[in-house]
């Protein structure tokens, strides 16, 4: 488990009815940003941790501002969190060019609502102005006597104004006269923590991912926002599939595209590698111990000709989750969408996959079988099964560079 801080600073309308709260990281109860962390960095904790605990459980029904800087500009797949009531902010130092300005026009067209932050008529972002709804003005770098052209011309050109940085009643009074529709500063509220407990980042990730890409209804996209909640992750699967191994002739920039490539059967065999291997405290022997298991588990499968395969291999696959997750395997399933007979099978060892599970555990133990091989299977195919699983699991490994 681990600690999230996340401050929120409401918003609010001219009758100052609350609309929504902008979210910004913090890594401690002290009401201050890090002074270490990059805006990329600081989004990506936020758009993590609200995409663990859900946008429902910070802001409830209303808006939900997050700072959007450069890095999610030029890999808008990398966003966990589906369009609604997410507002995005372009923050004012972003150099535009004309991709950053067509995938800002891609995520206006997914749903979301676009903002530009600190806003200043100078050029920079005309490029830009018809696919943004929300405004926001530093109320503070603007002289007084131009607030009331700055509004009217944002408003006549169909934008929604936010005055930030508002500090006095006064301040307050004038700028709802003008017309503009939110308002957020000091004058109304500071921003406040939150904190909390979640699962950890990566393990949260993990289990997300595993669940999904068993799931034959999962489609890519919903597997790149998965993969696209680390950063760090996402680079490695960019990394991963730009290898010589891969064999492209070019190089892939998109996570989505790189995820299509990949393919469901190599998301399931490589990329929950790959997320497994970032529990870093753990063995290497351990995630080679889940493999061999996986395939072992889909090989007696193949052998017996049971029916779906692929769930064996799940099975084994999930069967070191309370290990790498240091919870008792009840406690992780809770979180973990899975069918009754892959939750009994891991919990019990219970029906055809629970029963490759336990041979597969006798095997890698070198024990004497607790219970009888099905079917006619003799000892010695087990074994030349279980050979052919380490062997599988060895080269999967060496592949994908783990451990």
């Amino acid at each position: 488990m681990s600690e999230f801080f996340i401050a929120r600073q409401p918003i609010f309308d001219p009758k100052l009815a609350l609309r929504g709260y902008e979210l910004l990281f913090r890594n401690s109860a002290t009401n201050a940003a890090p002074l270490d962390m990059d805006q990329a960095s600081a989004t990506a904790q936020v758009l993590s941790t609200t995409a663990d605990l859900g946008l429902a459980s910070l802001v409830g029904a209303r808006l939900a501002f997050v700072n959007l800087p450069e890095r999610f500009l030029d890999e808008p797949d990398l966003l966990p969190l589906a369009p609604g009531q997410l507002v995005l902010e372009i923050l004012e130092d972003v150099e535009l060019n004309d991709a950053r300005v067509a995938n800002i026009k891609l995520l206006a067209e997914r749903g979301y609502t676009i903002a530009l932050d600190d806003f200043i008529c100078d050029g920079r972002f005309d490029a830009a102005l018809p696919h943004v709804d929300i405004i926001k003005l530093e109320i503070p770098a603007i002289p007084r006597e131009r607030w009331p052209e700055e509004v009217r011309r944002l408003r006549e050109r169909g934008h929604r104004v936010l005055a930030e940085k508002v500090e006095t009643d006064e301040e307050f009074r004038i700028l709802r006269e003008l017309g503009c529709d939110f308002f957020q500063g000091y004058f109304f509220a500071r921003p406040r923590v939150i904190s909390g407990r979640r699962l950890a980042s990566s393990q949260l990730a993990l289990l997300q991912l595993l669940s999904q890409v068993t799931d034959p209804g999962c489609d890519f996209d919903a597997l790149t926002g998965l993969i696209g909640q680390d950063i760090a992750l996402s680079v490695r699967v960019l990394n991963h599939v730009n290898s010589a191994a891969s064999g492209l002739t070019r190089r892939m920039n998109s996570l989505r595209e790189a995820v299509v490539f990949l393919g469901r059967v190599r998301i399931r065999n490589i990329v929950a590698l790959l997320l497994m291997a970032r529990v870093d405290d753990k063995p290497a022997e351990l995630l080679n111990s889940a493999l061999v298991r996986a395939r072992f588990c889909q090989l007696l499968a193949l052998e017996c000709d049971f029916d779906n395969p692929d769930a064996f291999f799940t099975t084994g696959l999930f069967s070191v989750l309370d290990a790498l997750m240091d919870l008792p395997m009840a406690e992780v399933l809770q979180n973990l969408p899975v069918s009754d007979n892959l939750s009994r099978a891991l919990l019990e060892h219970s029906g055809p996959m629970g029963h490759g599970l336990s041979l597969a555990v006798d095997l890698e133990r070198g024990a004497c079988f607790r219970r009888p091989p099905p079917g006619e299977l003799s000892e010695s195919t087990l074994a030349r099964i279980h050979h052919e699983a380490r062997e599988w699991g060895d080269a999967a490994v060496a592949a994908t560079d783990v451990g």
